[in-house]
């Protein structure tokens, strides 16, 4: 499963699941820099790619995911309609 997200520098940016509610952040290797410079606010409290999006915990990827952990640079923790 695949979640499409937007970016200001023209990425092809998405989350992927990996399984279990984990999910990774990946990007088109054109832009490889958007993952190489992201910056980590806080205790990974939000994680902000080169270009965006800015993701925070409590943010919606989209309609159903809900960011309810951020467990490193590139890999989110959504629950679906709000089961953790």
């Amino acid at each position: 499963m695949k979640i499409n997200l937007f970016n200001r520098d023209g990425a092809t940016m998405w989350l992927e699941k990996l399984g279990n509610n984990i999910w990774e952040l990946k990007v088109d290797k054109a832009h490889d820099y958007c993952l190489k410079y992201i910056r980590v606010i806080g205790n990974y409290e939000a994680i902000d790619p080169s270009g965006g999006p800015f993701l925070s915990v409590g943010d919606y990827v989209d309609k159903t995911h809900k960011i309810v952990d951020i467990l490193s640079c590139t890999i989110l923790k959504l629950s679906e309609d709000n089961n953790n």
